[in-house]
């Protein structure tokens, strides 16, 4: 009776230790997932305000902008003024030639009042072209024309779910990993419940990992995990959960979700490809 209480103690016991781990490895990978996370959030609280600093001084730049065409019309109207009245006083003057003041040589006070007018313009003349020439601006009626010809007309046909799928692996086998990325996201934002959805999550999460951004590749395996978990996707997303913890250097969350492949994923080709892994690295 003795032996058999004492067996039946060690196998408690046995049994709480192996609780007791199982916890801990689970606390090991969400602590790990929420310091990525808090470092992803931090990192995208940074462009944020990034962004927020850009669109200020892009509207500080387009108020200076708007001052500056304001007052080259400013000084477009007083040239104008100027002009007529030069005009005016060479008309008059043409008008009063002919007498004997003029004919005794020197210049008239009419004729330095022209002069200096004339200098007066000039120099207007070449502040509107100096700005103009800063400014790049070109006349009324082309800069009017010019917000027209940013605008883009949008495409009358939205690109099916299928359509979209198809560019955006295209975009992957290239090579073209940014590009491909933002197609899947398009994908996901117009067909959120596309039956392509879980694939199109989880070859996001695939770029991150091609482009050696371990990290955010986790957090991107983890969703397809998260909103997607009766998906075919499941599996290999958790075996690359495990190649990016190990590619990070943390073996320990690495063989954790090998082995969760395995137990959770058993006779699929990822539970064999994580079987030979733990050999690796044990």
């Amino acid at each position: 009776m003795r032996t058999l209480g004492v067996l039946f103690t060690a196998a408690a016991l046995a049994a709480t230790l192996a609780g007791c781990a199982t916890r801990r490895d689970v606390v090991t990978i969400d602590t790990r997932l929420s310091e990525i996370e808090m470092r992803e959030s931090e990192e995208r609280r940074r462009r944020e305000d990034f962004a927020k600093a850009r669109e200020a001084n892009e509207a500080a730049i387009r108020q200076m902008a708007a001052s500056l065409r304001a007052q080259m019309d400013e000084l477009r109207d007083e040239l104008r003024v100027l002009r007529g009245r030069v005009e005016e006083i060479e008309y008059a003057q043409k008008q009063a030639r002919g007498g004997g003041a003029e004919a005794g040589g020197g210049t008239t006070p009419r004729e330095d009042r022209l002069q200096r007018l004339e200098e007066s313009s000039q120099q207007l003349a070449q502040r509107v072209g100096r700005l103009e020439e800063h400014l790049k601006l070109d006349s009324p009626a082309a800069a009017a024309a010019k917000p027209e010809s940013r605008i883009r007309p949008e495409s009358a046909a939205v690109p099916s779910e299928q359509e979209l799928y198809s560019r955006a692996k295209q975009f992957f086998d290239q090579g073209n990993m940014p590009q491909a990325r933002r197609s899947f996201e398009e994908l996901l934002q117009r067909y959120p419940r596309s039956d392509n959805a879980d694939n199109a999550q989880f070859w996001i999460a695939e770029t991150f990992f091609r482009e050696k951004a371990y990290e955010k590749a986790i957090l991107e395996y983890q969703k397809v995990i998260e909103k997607y978990p009766k998906g075919n996707k499941v599996p290999a997303a958790l075996l690359k959960q495990g190649h990016a913890f190990l590619a990070l250097g943390d073996k320990v969350n690495s063989r954790l979700l090998f082995e969760e492949v395995i137990r959770k994923h058993p006779n699929t080709a990822e539970a064999r490809t994580a079987a030979e892994k733990l050999k690796e690295i044990r």
